[in-house]
């Protein structure tokens, strides 16, 4: 079966500016992977396809046909991308808003990004090397989109730029304004949502159904 997932990747990696040396410290991907797609030994999995949709802050579906499948963006009129611009040793404050702020409307752009004041901000966090990593703090009991493993007063970190992976734990928001956080699992053009890594999924979602997930990178214990 035939697909498009090489030269789909290595139009994103020219377009965003990256050499496979970057590529393979932002997401994971070994750069030894990257030359193969180059020279055409091998094709990219799904997965890689996600991380670099991630590095353009944008998402991807995948389409079957009777030919083969075919990766593309969800939103297609979006033609061009913008280079991305690694930043390293990055010591930052952390801004800090509440789970009640970000289910608000207007709190998340399309893109992700926050365009509301926060709370107040943490202290820089060693190792991570994301100048938009922001914190939630959890202000509501028994909210059912809320890991019920993650308690009233917790603080989640949160790194837009993070690579997600299967089991992961992300903070998700979807086109109908509902706002997740679970663990996350991908099969095709499906997102699913989990209590824990390895469970049974609560729910799933097409991937156009989401704005964006965003990785927690760690949680602050009330």
């Amino acid at each position: 079966m035939e697909n498009n997932f090489r030269e789909f990747a290595l139009i994103t990696i020219d377009e965003l500016g990256l050499s496979d040396y970057e590529v393979a410290k932002l997401t994971g991907i070994k750069s030894s992977s990257v030359s193969r797609w180059r020279t055409g030994k091998t094709t990219p999995r799904k997965n890689s396809l996600r991380h670099l949709a991630q590095l353009a802050g944008r998402q991807i579906r995948f389409i079957k046909s009777e030919s083969g499948i075919k990766v593309d963006w969800v939103n297609e009129s979006e033609s061009s991308l913008t280079p991305y611009v690694p930043l390293q040793n990055i010591r930052q404050t952390v801004k800090v808003y509440t789970w009640s702020q970000a289910m608000s409307a207007g709190f998340f752009r399309r893109n992700g990004s926050i365009g509301q004041k926060p709370v107040h901000s943490l202290k820089g966090i060693p190792d991570i090397e994301d100048p938009l990593v922001y914190s939630l703090i959890i202000d509501e009991e028994n909210n059912p989109m809320v890991d019920p493993y993650t308690r009233y007063g917790d603080v989640l970190i949160i790194s837009p730029a993070a690579s997600v992976k299967n089991g992961d734990h992300v903070l998700a928001k979807l086109t109908d304004g509902r706002l997740i956080s679970r663990k996350i699992q991908f099969s095709d053009d499906n997102l699913f949502f989990t209590r824990h890594a390895g469970g049974t999924a609560e729910f799933s979602v097409k991937s156009g159904a989401v704005d964006f997930y965003h990785k927690v990178v760690y949680i602050r214990k009330r």
